[in-house]
């Protein structure tokens, strides 16, 4: 096992070999249930904080559609947080988090091997693993970063995975990670700025920097995803989460239900393939849609499935603990939860069961709460401040309520079945005036909500008017209400499209 600090009470043998190895067998995160029992020690308002989120999951849930899958649900997700955030509460300091750090290299080696042995060079593509993300492997370098500066081991460790951690987020080219990082180092900075921190931090952005000089040089073009705007997609996924929350304004659609409201319509769940070649998956999470497809935003995803309560709830929690690793000059601390909570601008990183990257988030949590004796106004301040910029999406879609001056967009003509036999295949003919660009045009089916069913690159260089054809698998319902909408082709954090034409449908066989 890593060397580490002596400290008071030591870790549990199994706790430390939980955590090495939790990175690459994340599937062990349901273990962390054994740590309930810690919050037994917590001080009286860290446990009334710890009821108050509680209920503010548990009561929107009885008001959904499902109430006694979402209440399950609800509970079971809380139940997770709480095991995790009762394991920190029992370490009491931060610094036991640096055994993750074993596990995350040997992440990192895997993805280097699997890469280099595909045949493609590091610097051509992306970092490949046979079950991680790209994103996921940027955070697994962010996390790194993060314990090789501010954690306490033998320094060749610190270095080792210092080196390594810049090495797999530069490689996995992931802009929310990296931003993640940066902000991770910038507020452990603000904490603890000694002449060891600032001189690998120093070390850390020479490394990046050389890096990214040799890459540019040699004419690869990986590193220059990094300074890249376009949100890739995620302003549809927010806009179809928005209309997913404004189907239950109240209570929201369910802990882990978003997902049935975001995928495509038609779409299987997919866990596996079968021997058949088909996609398979179990018929209990058959009931559940997609729980894995998410907001790629933190607040926009609580918001959506357990309404303006959870909504509250959750940032209450998260405000007192940033708030309490802040006035507790926890520089680690500080530079997980800052760190996970602005990668949540793009993805969902507290969302439990995870990779490793919510873990780390709610046991560095669990860490804050047993220091935290009585509520202060600086918690809910902290609490409105992190929502008010991790919400962006919400207020981005108000403030950009117009389309841009300099685009213009005309539906000329448009041919649309209003009934058809069957939902596969539905085919619409339409023709557009516009100024010269490029475009997505997007076809969506709503009932209560909307999903995307199709999405088409446009392009008008060179040309006014152009006709287009739009083909997809519809929802099989009687009646429904299709949209044509266009957006720019560059994804930003704009939700609403520039123009929108619906009609209704009905399917008779």
């Amino acid at each position: 096992m890593l060397p580490q600090t002596p400290l008071s009470s030591p870790v549990p043998k199994w706790q430390q070999t939980w955590l090495a190895l939790l990175a690459p067998l994340y599937f062990l995160s349901p273990l962390a249930l054994a740590g309930l029992t810690g919050l037994k020690t917590m001080p009286r308002a860290a446990q009334g904080l710890l009821a108050g989120y509680l209920i503010s999951q548990q009561l929107p849930a009885l008001f959904t559609d499902t109430p006694l899958q979402a209440s399950l649900t609800a509970l079971l997700r809380t139940l997770l947080i709480m095991g995790l955030i009762g394991l920190g509460v029992s370490w009491q300091r931060s610094e036991r988090l640096m055994p993750l750090s074993l596990g995350l290299v040997i992440v990192t080696v895997t993805a280097v091997l699997m890469t280099v042995l595909s045949g493609v060079p590091l610097l051509s593509s992306r970092l490949a693993h046979p079950y991680m993300t790209s994103i996921t492997l940027g955070l697994a370098g962010a996390l790194c970063i993060w314990l090789a500066l501010f954690g306490q081991t033998h320094r060749l460790w610190r270095i080792f995975i210092g080196f390594a951690g810049v090495s797999v987020l530069l490689l996995s080219a992931s802009r929310g990670p990296l931003l993640a990082a940066v902000v991770g180092i910038a507020a452990g900075l603000l904490v603890q700025s000694s002449r060891r921190v600032l001189l690998g931090a120093g070390s850390i952005t020479l490394l990046a920097g050389s890096l990214t000089t040799i890459s540019l040089r040699e004419g690869n073009s990986l590193l220059t995803r990094l300074v890249q705007s376009d949100t890739n997609g995620r302003d549809l996924v927010w806009s179809s989460t928005l209309s997913a929350y404004q189907s239950s304004p109240l209570s929201g659609v369910g802990t882990y239900f978003l997902g049935r409201h975001l995928q495509a319509p038609g779409a299987s769940c997919e866990l596996w393939t079968g021997p058949s070649g088909t996609p398979t998956c179990p018929e209990w999470l058959q009931s559940l849609g997609s729980p894995w497809l998410i907001a790629h935003n933190g607040a926009l995803q609580q918001l959506a499935e357990t309404g303006p309560l959870g909504l509250m709830g959750f940032f209450m929690l998260v405000g007192s603990v940033v708030f309490t690793a802040w006035k507790s000059k926890d520089a680690l601390g500080v530079s997980v939860l800052a760190g996970l909570l602005a990668a949540t601008l793009t993805d969902n990183t507290l969302i439990v069961p995870s990779p490793f990257f919510a873990e780390a988030f709610w046991l560095i949590a669990g860490v804050q709460l047993s220091r935290l004796t009585e509520i202060k106004v600086g918690h809910g301040v902290t609490a409105v401040a992190a929502l008010i910029v991790l919400a962006f999406p919400i207020w981005v879609s108000s403030v950009l309520s117009k389309p841009k001056a300099t685009v213009s967009g005309q539906l000329q003509f448009i041919q649309s079945p209003g009934q058809v036999g069957s939902a596969q295949n539905y085919t619409v003919y339409s023709g557009w005036l516009l100024t010269p660009g490029k475009y997505r045009l997007v076809m969506r089916s709503c009932l209560k909500s909307c999903a995307p069913v199709q999405v088409m690159s446009v392009d008008t260089r060179g040309q006014d008017t152009i006709n287009l054809e739009s083909r997809g698998t519809i929802r099989n319902v009687p009646v429904q209400t299709l949209q044509l909408q266009l957006y720019p082709a560059e994804a930003g954090t704009r939700v609403l499209p520039l123009t929108t034409h619906e009609w209704t449908v009905r399917i008779k066989p």
